[in-house]
């Protein structure tokens, strides 16, 4: 299965700019420190891939403005036993930049009952480059309803 992912990748890019291709790594990159620091339990690490003036918009809280705020909600998320996340990228569209991304991640977190499970949710992030990085600039996610 990664074979033919990575196949209809390098399909796809064949008919990018250089310029689109290195935005394509770098948020690849900077997925890849999230992926990184999310399992390290590090909220600051994590603010810190998000834009100054970034928005996220969590299930169930208010809006999340600002890297210090970002931090403080990933902090509850660990602080709360959620672990282990894992991100998978369905679509990507980049135009100079600015970038827009959907995709599915999987994380584990108690489920209530003394155990753990594992679920799973969509997203759209919304990258800007700032400094010559990519960065989470408005981030939101949700689950779809059971059954």
């Amino acid at each position: 299965m990664t074979r033919f992912i990575l196949a209809v990748a390098l399909l796809a890019l064949a008919g990018c700019s250089s310029a689109e291709v290195k935005a394509v790594d770098g948020i690849a990159a900077t997925n890849a420190r999230f992926e990184a620091a999310f399992k390290q339990g590090d909220a600051a690490g994590l603010a810190g891939l998000y834009t100054a003036g970034a928005v996220v918009m969590a299930p169930n809280y208010q809006r999340i403005r600002g890297r210090r705020a970002i931090q403080g909600l990933w902090q509850r998320f660990f602080d709360a036993g959620v672990t282990d996340i894992d991100l998978k990228t369905l679509e990507l569209e980049v135009d100079g930049g600015r970038a827009s991304e959907y995709g599915t991640f999987s994380l584990n977190a108690p489920d209530g009952r003394g155990g753990r499970a594992t679920s799973t949710w969509k997203y759209i992030v919304l990258w800007q480059q700032s400094g010559g990085v990519w960065r989470r600039h408005r981030d939101i996610w949700n689950n779809d309803p059971a059954g």
